[in-house]
């Protein structure tokens, strides 16, 4: 601008004015949206805050997700080893909504293995066959979602993601892990001390269990109070997680049943119950079961 006339001066100031305002605008726009994505997060969240159970915390999730990221199909899957299984999913339009996906495989090399490997926000061009019904053709997005240590679920957005909206996901996704942790804790032990009480009184007919008492009621009769006391010798040993295991152990659930009560894989109950076996000094779960009853007769 020193070496030019005073017309060609005029006209690039002007054009610095302009390329000023323009920077001055994306940094506007962007931090309105940064702005936009955080509240968003915060009504994500704030949704997951009440669902009473796992099944109402998929479904609350899916929603959440696809108001975040702007998308119009979500799918969320349950993993069992090498197995996506569909278990919730939303559509913007629940007239059409497609039926919910049947389970396929985790190829290698695909963008699922890789969102498992790196445990990372990751978008893929080819939609799985199993899943395009559901999420349309034209790309997704795919985060892990994290429980107890280990990556139990996939959540599916069918759309691309940019920048700021794929690190919105991810950070949903890390509350959407701890939510399923914790989520449910005490009417999941409310339901299983009762099917625990019903399992024990069809073992064992000579002795007597009183019905499971609501939270704030009057304290337990002595016989209650004996069996929680034996149950809590039997447990206390036990992480609060192995502790959860236990009790579905005892009501005869078995691994898969377990996985998807606990929201894990059936890897992480197979490696759980195998502590519980070697601190409780059991064999296998008939010796397991054998202890519990013998502890409460």
């Amino acid at each position: 601008m020193r070496t030019a006339t005073s017309e060609h001066a005029v006209e690039l100031g002007r054009r610095l004015v302009d390329l000023l305002d323009r920077r001055n605008a994306l940094a506007a726009t962007r931090t309105a949206d940064i702005g936009a994505i955080a509240k968003g997060i915060d009504r994500a969240v704030s949704a997951l805050d009440d669902a009473a159970s796992s099944t109402e915390l998929m479904r609350r999730a899916c929603e959440r997700v696809a108001e975040l990221c702007s998308a119009d199909k979500v799918v969320l899957s349950h993993l069992d080893g090498d197995r996506i299984i569909p278990v919730a999913s939303f559509s913007a339009d629940p007239d059409t909504a497609p039926a919910l996906p049947s389970e396929f495989g985790l190829p290698a090399g695909s963008p699922e293995a890789h969102a498992l490997e790196t445990n990372t926000v990751t978008a893929g061009s080819h939609v799985p066959a199993e899943l395009r019904e559901a999420l349309g053709a034209n790309g997704f997005t795919i985060v892990p979602v994290v429980v107890d240590g280990t990556a139990a679920a996939l959540v599916h957005v069918g759309t691309p993601l940019d920048g700021s909206r794929r690190h919105a996901l991810g950070v949903f996704a890390e509350v959407l892990g701890g939510c399923f942790e914790r989520v449910g804790l005490e009417s999941r032990r409310d339901r299983q001390d009762v099917l625990l009480r019903e399992s024990a009184q069809r073992w064992s007919s000579d002795t007597e269990f009183d019905a499971v008492t609501a939270r704030g009621s009057a304290d337990l009769t002595p016989a209650g109070a004996e069996h929680d006391d034996a149950e809590r010798r039997l447990l206390d040993p036990l992480t609060e997680r192995e502790a959860d295991v236990v009790r579905l152990i005892l009501t005869g659930a078995s691994n898969s049943t377990i996985a998807a009560e606990l929201v894990i894989t059936v890897d992480t109950v197979k490696s759980h119950v195998k502590r519980i076996l070697r601190k409780l000094g059991a064999t296998n779960r008939a010796e397991l079961i054998a202890k519990y009853q013998s502890s409460t007769r």
